[in-house]
């Protein structure tokens, strides 16, 4: 006895798997890109929806079909649009995105380094006096803790940090002063 084979069965749109409800998104975005382009009917591009799919082995009912491209329309149109976005505009953006936020770190980084210099200037003070000496040589003979940060007990360290901020300061010392001139004109 043979089994009988029967038709493929034809199914609404809910009754389908996430991947083939993927596809047909997608096979409907390429049809309504062509019914924007050419300007047919929207009962056009229900029947070319319904053929495609059928073509492709989606047996929809033609009603859900139309029903389903319907209401991606408006998000079809908002996806045509990024589409057509060109590459480099995206790629400027980020430019301009990255660009504006370095700025903005870096102004209030400048910002903070030149609210520092009382601190600084008494950091250099400190580098001179006797009592860096006295904390030197007490950590020299290992009276602080093991786990203590030292870097202002390090004569390189703090030299360096000292000529460090001396140079940039140097740098934008300009700056700083056309900003004082900016707020004397005001």
């Amino acid at each position: 006895m043979s089994k009988k084979k029967h038709p493929p069965r034809v199914k609404k749109y809910r009754d389908l798997k996430q991947r083939a409800k993927a596809k047909c998104t997608n096979l409907m975005y390429a049809i309504y890109k062509d019914q924007m382009e050419e300007g047919f009917s929207d009962d056009e591009a229900h029947k070319r929806v319904t053929e495609l799919l059928n073509s492709r082995g989606i047996l929809l009912y033609p009603e859900n079909a139309a029903e389903r491209y319907e209401h991606k329309k408006n998000h079809f149109a908002k996806r045509l649009k990024k589409d057509n976005v060109p590459p480099n505009l995206n790629k400027m953006e980020a430019v301009y995105q990255k660009a504006n936020e370095t700025l903005n770190t870096l102004e209030a980084t400048i910002f903070d380094l030149q609210h520092m210099q009382d601190d600084i200037q008494n950091l250099a003070s400190y580098y001179g006096s006797r009592q860096w000496r006295k904390d030197y040589e007490a950590d020299e003979q290992g009276l602080y803790p093991e786990d203590l940060k030292r870097g202002v007990l390090s004569e390189d360290g703090i030299y360096n940090l000292l000529e460090r901020n001396k140079e940039i300061m140097e740098i934008l010392q300009p700056y700083f002063e056309e900003d004082d001139a900016e707020c004397n004109d005001l």
